[in-house]
């Protein structure tokens, strides 16, 4: 799952869901899961053209924070599966998915890659138990989260004590609001700061993108 945005592209031929992200910034969940459903067909040709390439930073980030091949790691908001495929071939092998729409997960589902797949409305409490997973990425998807102090707190909930929490947000996001989230979640004392990226790229082949628009990429450590 992406976060949205404009929606044209520069120089390439995407979607007509690719190019209708923008209305989907303040959808509630269940257009947001119509809207996915119906992308999902497209999804996996879309994000390459758009120059997509965050699942393969992150499954990079879990490996050079230690994170063992065969732990158990949640890939929050996994859509298509993009984001789990590069786990896969980054050597994990037991990746639990979640997701809203439905038709993202029958594809992730397809790529062989998942363990366990489930759909999961992140702005509501997680249904895993504690300290279930060595860690967790959020990979494109806090775009549509409105409740993120408590999804940051589920996060440390349902992974381990040492584990590592890696997600990304857009620039444009990243704003007094979601700092106020990570500040509380650091004040509980319930996860320290590993690494906080430069602006890395995004969807840099998409004009509302480019050199606009930047994400960054988050590194916790579960306490």
């Amino acid at each position: 799952m992406t976060g949205a945005s404009d929606g044209n592209s520069r120089g390439t031929d995407i979607s007509d869901s690719a190019s209708d992200l923008t209305r989907m910034t303040d959808a509630g969940p269940e257009a947001l899961a119509a809207y996915y459903d119906k992308w999902a067909q497209s999804y996996d040709a879309d994000l390459p053209r758009m120059g997509y390439d965050a699942p393969k930073r992150a499954a990079a980030i879990m490996v050079e924070h230690g994170v063992p091949f065969d732990a158990p790691v949640l890939d929050a908001g996994c859509g298509t599966g993009l984001t789990g495929l590069e786990l896969s071939k980054a050597g994990y092998r037991d990746i639990t998915g979640i997701d809203l729409s439905l038709e993202s997960l029958q594809a992730a589902e397809a790529k062989g890659v998942y363990r366990h797949l489930k759909k999961r409305d992140m702005n509501k409490t997680l249904a895993f138990g504690d300290n279930g997973f060595a860690a967790v990425q959020c990979i494109g998807t806090l775009t549509y989260v409105r409740e993120i102090k408590q999804l940051f707190s589920e996060f440390c909930r349902v992974v381990k004590r040492g584990g590592v929490v890696c997600f990304t947000q857009r620039t444009d996001l990243y704003d007094d609001a979601f700092t106020k989230a990570i500040q509380a979640t650091t004040k509980a004392r319930k996860w320290e700061l590993i690494s906080h990226s430069e602006p890395m790229p995004y969807l840099p082949n998409h004009e509302d993108f480019a050199d606009k628009k930047h994400i960054f990429y988050d590194v916790y450590r579960v306490k």
